[in-house]
This record gives structure tokens, C-alpha cells and sequence, in this order.
């Protein structure tokens, strides 16, 4: 098991993007994408949601860059992906959700430097969907899951933006702007 952030699967293939999130044409390995400064790359983040008023985080390995936080399903678009299958992978590996139906939103630019040589230089993809399953147990990928009222997470994020994954902020945003996704947050 990798334990340094850099060393989560390093030879994955990630999209390079312009920082309104459109391809370049060029692809980077992801150890190189991540490392201080990094080069922008195309991800995306799931938010899921119950019936229950609730979205469903985890805990973010420390194994991962961005690890020890709070997030929703989060991955990158990889050579020959689409945002749609990238995300569909995603809360299957990390969530264990097969059958999902995402709908997939804007994105933003951002950048973070954690200071260890890692780095986060992506266009991140916001997408949601709603899960009525059976609860959900934790994975290799997201092996502590919380069950959160969304209204809480709002407020949370305002007052603990360190709890949380630094681009699930914009993820939230985005979705909130959707008319079906703001209502989510009601």
C-alpha cells in the first residue's frame, strides 16, 4: 500500500486540460499531474444523496492526495473515459453502487499545494445523483462512510472548510445552482 500520496497509482493516464476544462490533447501520468506545481487535469466528483436528506461522504484515505478529509465519490477522467463513465466507475469502486444514474454538471479550475510536494491542479467536474439502496458499507477506496444532513454539510463548510475535501466547496456549489440539485439541499 502506497504511503505516500504521490504513490496512489501513479501510472494512471489523466486527461490534461485547459483551465476552462477543455483537452488539450495531451495526456500525463498521475504521479506527474499531482506533484508541486502540477498540471491541470480533468477530474470529477459525485455527490450522493438519500431520500433521507442526507449525502453520503466518506473518510478519504491518507494514502490519497487531499487524504484525512471528508469527501463524496471523486475521480479522474482517464484516457478514453468519458466525465459520464468515469463516474459511473467511481461509486462503483468507492461506493459499491452499480446502476447509477448521474447526472453530470459544470466544473471549475483550482489549484492546492499541500506543502509535501503534492498538489491539486484540476478541472473538477460536478455531478449528483440519489441513492434509495441498502446502507452503505465502506471499500478499500472509502472505508468509513457518514451519512450527513445536507444542510449541515452547508454550514460546515463554512465553518470547517478543513474537515472536507478542499473541491467538494465547489462541487456543492455547482450542484446547488441545478434546479433539481438545490433542491437537495432544502
Amino acid at each position: 500500500m502506497a504511503t505516500n500520496p504521490l504513490d496512489d497509482r501513479p501510472n494512471q493516464k489523466l486527461i490534461c486540460v485547459d483551465g476552462s476544462g477543455n483537452p488539450t490533447g495531451n495526456i500525463i501520468d498521475r504521479k506527474s499531474a499531482h506533484t508541486t506545481p502540477g498540471t491541470k487535469h480533468l477530474a470529477i466528483q459525485v455527490l450522493v444523496f438519500d431520500n433521507n436528506g442526507n449525502i453520503i461522504l466518506h473518510e478519504r484515505p491518507a494514502r490519497k492526495v487531499g487524504g484525512n478529509t471528508l469527501d463524496a465519490p471523486t475521480t479522474h477522467v482517464l484516457e478514453g473515459e468519458t466525465p459520464e463513465g468515469a463516474a459511473i466507475r467511481c461509486v462503483m469502486d468507492e461506493y459499491g453502487i452499480s446502476d447509477a444514474k448521474i447526472k453530470v454538471l459544470s466544473g471549475v479550475a483550482y489549484e492546492n499545494d499541500y506543502k509535501d510536494g503534492s498538489c491539486e491542479n484540476e478541472y473538477v467536474l460536478a455531478a449528483y445523483m440519489v441513492y434509495n439502496g441498502p446502507m452503505i458499507k465502506g471499500t478499500k477506496e472509502a472505508p468509513v462512510i457518514h451519512y450527513i444532513k445536507s444542510k449541515d454539510l452547508l454550514e460546515e463548510l463554512e465553518s470547517k472548510p478543513q474537515k472536507y475535501a478542499v473541491w467538494l466547496k465547489f462541487a456543492v456549489t455547482i450542484v446547488k445552482k441545478d434546479p433539481s440539485g438545490r433542491s437537495l439541499f432544502e
